[in-house]
């Protein structure tokens, strides 16, 4: 009748339960990062009586002081810790960094760290979100992102930067540069310069500012949506019209169950997004014969003016949405955060690249897609240098598979890719040799790799299909000798007369490609497998895999900075912002819940709109 409060211990005895008011503190500073929720809540009357009356009588309410200084001492230990493993588990880091303008009138510049931990998964931490009340130039940039790194320990850990195209990004670049030169200690040329060097320079390319691929996808489909707008527009008017009114939304609901519909409202998109743009349309179509009936019942319109919508404008949005579905999906996969996202880059670019040349002809879409084209061209005909380095380091592809993509990347958009292919061929060796002679000492045991001749077609075989009716030709524009029936081995007698030290390199390349077409691979899990087998090689994979090709990380941490600077809490000092925001970031990667935040959002804004729920 008297027993006390039990609790286990580890060996799984039972042990008297004991209240411990800072353990109490602790999870509150937790739970108020994680749930957006005032940090007055820990003395907030309501949540007192709950916690005493449901879960602890012994509870004793917290200050908001008190809170304050939990929360400084709780992101002071977790940031403690964060930097023991950059110090201890980690090579290099590679960052993401953004500007966010809030409703406060306060704009936050976001430091985004990605790293490799040592059981090679991909790990993403915001490191900072700093406010940047002065002019937004790139030396303030710089400025606060290399105060940063100095913060972690991380000053001379950095590998890359993945930014936006904003002309400010590029001059922050430039005085970065003496951070960005000291890991490997290459030389680095600055942005202009690249733009015009020769590919013997391009070598530096990859620890300069790396462009958002998600950017310039972004500015490649605002090509298309500028010309389609007179389209959208009626869409967006319909939309308008039903959500205008309570009674017409209470209508429409009441038509939707009389015809055995499941009644919606819908969502407008934001043009500044153009993601939400093929989302309204998406979540629009299945509703298609109701809405169009209720619109035209209901839409005012003067005699002889046409409807507002007709099957001709619901035809031109279905060729429209199937259209946009490839940049939508590449754009999701492309702001991944547990999976290399460099590797794929050159898959995306092949298939927009035959995308685009598909609609060319289209009677509907044509109209739209030459600037588009203009625009790809533009930003991706000259291939980055890390996107091929990603690509040959995949095993599926090496070589081999290289050659064929350049082929078919050549035959699209009309290139000779000869010189770009020996460029790369050697500078993948240049930046080898680099690496060993900075990790070359890890070179304790090196079991020797297998040298398969296997018969059976590789999966970049498979994927880059030089038999398929579309692109034809067997050799790269402009190079004769360069035949379809080229081995790996073959390619790499300049690589071997080039660079006698890369033996691990040049034994990866002429081993024969991985037979995994399935999307199961895992590339990471390939590479730590054969780590043994190379140990310096699999050290400069690690780096490239760890770059990431979105900014979507950075843009994802200001989604959790507006809920936390939300309107009954704009007193927040900026201190208090960025702990709070690190904080809530660290607590997601511990769980690994930081996938595509963002976008996740966006689907569930255009997807929770039924009225019957």
């Amino acid at each position: 009748m008297s027993q006390s409060q039990i609790s286990f211990t580890s060996d799984g005895s039972m042990r008297t339960w004991d209240y411990c008011p800072m353990r109490a503190r602790t999870e509150l500073v937790r739970l108020i990062a994680r749930l957006d929720v005032p940090i007055s809540l820990g003395e907030s009357e309501a949540f007192v009586e709950y916690i005493k009356n449901a879960h602890n009588p012994k509870y004793t309410k917290v200050s908001r002081q008190t809170t304050s200084r939990d929360i400084l001492k709780y992101f002071i230990d977790c940031k403690a810790k964060l930097v023991e493993t950059f110090t201890t588990s980690v090579n290099c880091v590679c960052l993401t960094s953004d500007i966010w303008s809030g409703n406060a009138k306060e704009d936050y510049i976001s430091v985004v760290a990605h790293y490799i931990n040592s059981d090679w998964q991909l790990e993403k931490r915001v490191l900072g979100l700093v406010l940047i009340d002065v002019s937004h130039n790139g030396q303030n940039i710089a400025d606060r992102v290399s105060s940063v790194l100095a913060d972690y320990g991380l000053s001379e850990k950095v590998f890359a930067i993945t930014l936006d195209n904003a002309s400010s990004n590029a001059s922050a670049m430039h005085k970065l540069k003496p951070i960005l030169s000291k890991y490997l200690g290459l030389e680095v040329i600055d942005e202009s310069e690249y733009a015009s060097s020769s590919l013997n320079n391009a070598v530096n390319s990859i620890f300069l500012h790396q462009r958002c691929a998600c950017h310039i996808l972004n500015l490649i489909v605002k090509e298309a949506l500028t010309a389609l707008k007179p389209l959208i527009e009626t869409f967006r008017t319909a939309i308008s019209f039903l959500n205008s009114s309570n009674q017409r939304i209470a209508a429409y609901k009441s038509y939707c169950i009389a015809t055995g519909v499941r009644p919606r409202k819908f969502q407008l998109d934001m043009e500044v997004r153009w993601n939400s743009t093929y989302l309204m349309l998406k979540h629009l179509f299945p509703h298609k014969s109701p809405f169009t009936t209720f619109i035209q019942a209901q839409y005012p319109r003067d005699e002889g003016e046409p409807l507002l919508l007709t099957e001709d404008h619901w035809m031109m949005a279905q060729k429209v949405l199937s259209f946009l579905e490839l940049f939508y999906d590449a754009t999701v996969t492309l702001s991944g955060v547990y999976y290399p996202t460099s590797p794929l880059m050159i898959h995306y670019l092949v298939k927009i690249s035959l995308h685009l040349k598909n609609y060319a002809n289209d009677v509907h879409i044509r109209s739209v897609v030459q600037p588009m084209i203009d625009k790809y061209n533009k930003y991706w005909r000259d291939i980055p240098l890390l996107y091929s380095f990603a690509f040959i380091l995949d095993p599926r592809a090496k070589m081999k598979g290289f050659t064929r993509v350049l082929r078919r990347l050549g035959n699209l958009t009309s290139t000779d890719y000869s010189a770009y292919f020996v460029g790369t061929r050697a500078r993948l060796a240049d930046v080898y040799n680099k690496y060993d002679e900075k990790y070359g000492a890890v070179r304790l045991r090196r079991t020797d790799p297998p040298v398969l001749y296997g018969k059976s077609r590789s999966a970049c075989d498979e994927i880059y299909d030089d038999d398929g009716p579309v692109l034809g030709g067997g050799i790269l524009p402009g190079n004769p000798n360069m035949s379809r029936d080229t081995s790996a081995t073959s390619l790499l007698n300049a690589v071997r007369s080039s660079a006698s030290n890369a033996s691990e390199l040049v034994s990866y390349l002429d081993c024969d490609t991985v037979n995994h077409l399935t999307d199961d691979f895992n590339i990471l899990d390939w590479w730590h497998q054969h780590k043994l087998t190379y140990p310096v090689l699999s050290i400069m994979v690690k780096d490239i895999l760890t770059v990431p090709v979105s900014t979507i990380s950075s843009e994802s941490t200001f989604s959790m900075t507006g809920r936390i600077i939300e309107e009954r809490r704009r007193s927040l000092k900026p201190e208090m912002v960025e702990m709070l925001t690190c904080i809530k970031d660290w607590e997601a990667a511990e769980a690994r819940l930081q996938q595509n935040v963002g976008d996740k959002e966006l689907e569930e804004a255009f997807e929770e709109l039924y009225l019957d729920s």
